[in-house]
């Protein structure tokens, strides 16, 4: 088969799912590990205050977890972001496949060949 812009069209929108599909993994185990960080930085802010830390180290250690919460959150917009333009490109290839498919199937398998752009202008 031929490289046309119907096949070159279908490798990117596949492309793009995938890499996609990559970016939700990838932000998955970021979301885990930034999770179990605000964990951790919470569940320490909590000993130091019940050790009588200093206070400014308290606040420091639970700001932190708040702001790697803030990060759990974020990232998990960005994921369900990605999953949304993965689930666009899959949908967008299927219509286009539908709608061009048969045509590019035709074009592509008939033993004639087709005329330069152009070639029925009457300029």
């Amino acid at each position: 088969m031929s490289d046309t812009s119907y096949t070159t069209l279908q490798r990117t929108l596949r492309t793009i799912a995938a890499a996609m599909e990559n970016a939700c993994d990838a932000l998955a185990d970021v979301q885990a590990v930034m999770k179990g960080n605000a964990l951790f930085a919470a569940e320490t802010a909590g000993l130091l205050d019940d050790a009588d830390g200093d206070a400014r180290y308290v606040e420091m250690t639970s700001a932190i977890s708040t702001l790697l919460w803030g990060v759990v959150i974020d990232t998990r917009q960005t994921r369900d972001a990605a999953a949304d333009v993965g689930s666009t490109a899959q949908e967008a290839a299927a219509r286009h496949k539908s709608k061009y498919g048969p045509l590019d199937e035709l074009r592509t398998t008939r033993s004639t060949k087709t005329p330069k752009p152009g070639f029925f202008d009457e300029d």
